[in-house]
């Protein structure tokens, strides 16, 4: 398996410290991540060692595994790792901007194997423009 890497900006009408706050807080994540199903067994948090258990659809199949923390600097950085179906590292940084935040989303993952032989393109990069796009109509005041 290789390992791809998405990155993506925005600006957000909102402070870094709100964005942060709102993405470091593991129970909004199905709420801008279009194909996260379900996350549970939610423990700590939402700095580093907080652990969580996942469930993602892609390309109809489900995957599960367990989700940590690496990193989080409030208003400023926030990382996590997921393991399992999924091997990934996404790290989201917000610097001040204007009146409002430059959000930036860089995602490193590697496909299944199981479900190399659907792609055609890769869908992470449109995923991860998604969901910075609802973190952007969640966050802008």
């Amino acid at each position: 398996m290789t390992m791809q890497k998405v990155q993506t900006s925005t600006h957000v009408e909102n402070t870094p410290e709100a964005v942060m706050a709102y993405i470091a807080d593991v129970k909004n994540r199905p709420l801008y991540l279009p194909s996260l199903k379900a996350v549970s067994d939610v423990k700590g948090g939402p700095g580093a060692g907080a652990t969580w258990k996942w469930t993602w659809v892609m390309f109809g199949a489900e995957l599960q595994g367990a989700g940590r923390c690496l990193d989080y600097q409030p208003g400023k950085l926030y990382s996590f790792r997921t393991e399992g179906g999924i091997t990934s590292t996404w790290t989201y940084r917000a610097a001040p901007e204007g009146k409002g935040t430059k959000l930036t989303i860089e995602v490193e993952y590697t496909v299944p194997e199981r479900v190399l032989p659907r792609l055609r393109t890769d869908p992470h990069k449109a995923e991860v423009e998604h969901v910075l796009q609802n973190l952007k109509t969640i966050l802008d005041k």
